[in-house]
């Protein structure tokens, strides 16, 4: 056997997620003693609430560490229907536990898809979007919108239209909204007629909304419309990770589908991992049983209204509004062909990125991880002198471009 035989192909060429990377970059600058402003992983911070904490002490200490129904915990499933305010449209057996929102994301793509089927993702995707669909031997294709910029890189219906029109093996749409990267929101109008043309063409709409609680402006999120059609297909998956404070690592997410698909994905996750982790489905009950405290969203508004202010300390830099989520998306073409102090010229948003690392501290996400090459990620989900002080080592290190 050959060296280059010895990993599949689907698996091979992958790099490591680019976001826990930036992770490990931050913590061997600050174990050399230099300053880091981590604006790349987008991971709440603060104190975890005592009554996720209680839950999963609690289990711990009654033993209640046994097996579990692989779809998850009912009384965890029913909560979720309650949490997503359609229990009206759904019932348990529609909603899978899952080990995080990727898993959910991996069990749709394994169970809705065949070999070389075509999975759809919207303008920026995720950066586990297309491994996901590799891994699972689906074709992942990325939708252009035609508005570009202009339209902040939000997928419209004439768009989605033309991609199915010129691929006859689409299974699923995947759409993230809130859109991490771009920290945008589709609109309730743009939601409906996303699925009105994926209902049309026998197509999932698969509705990534891990970010739904955190919108700003005094806007809620735009529920998708349910009714006996949309039912039959549209996926929605969601978890705590986003929208609790410290909740990543509890690995809970679920997904919300058609009677069938949720079926096959409880059938998939039984023979390789089984249910989630049982204390954590019971910290995961305690954050969604009780009325949402509105508080970390707050507090991230105020750190959005921080850097939109900042924007114009930051020559070259375009940022975007950001409606939703605790991402800032700067589109640095702008910058491209200027040079740094070191003599280097930037001309690609991972350059940019590493720039800024080497020479302000600062761990942004490049454009190129999102398959938008041109902008960088900014996640203030920070502390607000961590944030002050990275954007102002931001305004500096720009400035000093030639």
């Amino acid at each position: 056997m050959r060296d280059n035989e010895r990993l599949s192909t689907r698996v091979g060429k992958f790099r490591p997620s680019l976001t826990l990377e930036l992770k490990t970059l931050a913590s061997e600058r600050r174990d050399r003693g230099l300053p880091v402003f981590d604006f790349g992983l987008g991971e709440t911070k603060g104190p975890l609430a005592t009554r996720i904490r209680d839950a999963a002490i609690e289990a711990y200490r009654e033993g209640r560490t046994v097996y579990g129904d692989p779809a998850g915990l009912r009384e965890l499933r029913e909560e979720v229907l309650k949490w997503l305010g359609c229990g009206a449209a759904y019932d348990v057996e529609n909603v899978v536990i899952t080990t995080g929102a990727k898993q959910s994301l991996f069990n749709i793509f394994l169970a809705a898809c065949n070999p070389a089927d075509c999975a759809l993702l919207d303008a920026a995707p995720w950066v586990s979007y297309q491994p996901l669909a590799v891994s699972s031997l689906a074709v992942p294709v990325m939708v252009q919108p035609a508005g570009g910029k202009a339209s902040r890189l939000k997928v419209n219906g004439a768009d989605l239209e033309r991609e199915l029109g010129m691929r006859p093996d689409v299974k699923l749409f995947l759409l993230n909204s809130p859109v991490n990267p771009t920290g945008q929101l589709y609109s309730s109008a743009e939601l409906l007629e996303l699925l009105a043309v994926c209902v049309r063409n026998r197509v999932y709409l698969v509705l990534d909304r891990l970010y739904w609680r955190v919108v700003f402006d005094g806007k809620a999120f735009p529920e998708p419309t349910l009714d006996d059609e949309t039912r039959r297909w549209l996926i929605q998956v969601d978890g705590i990770s986003k929208n609790f404070r410290r909740t990543g690592g509890l690995r809970i997410g679920w997904t919300v589908a058609p009677t069938d698909l949720a079926q096959a994905m409880a059938n998939l996750q039984s023979h390789y991992t089984s249910g989630p982790s049982m204390p954590a489905q019971y910290a995961a009950l305690a954050a969604i049983d009780a009325d949402y405290d509105n508080e970390m969203c707050q507090a991230l508004e105020r750190k959005r209204d921080r850097v939109w202010a900042a924007r114009e300390t930051l020559p070259g830099v375009d940022v975007w509004p950001t409606p939703a989520s605790f991402y800032s998306f700067w589109d640095v073409s702008g910058v491209f062909g200027r040079t740094t102090p070191g003599g280097e010229t930037l001309d690609g948003s991972e350059k940019i990125a590493r720039y800024l690392l080497g020479e302000a501290g600062v761990v942004t996400a490049p454009g190129s991880a999102f398959l938008q090459e041109g902008y960088l990620r900014i996640s203030f989900a920070v502390h607000d002198d961590e944030l002050e002080a990275g954007l102002a080592a931001c305004a500096e290190a720009f400035g000093a471009l030639r």
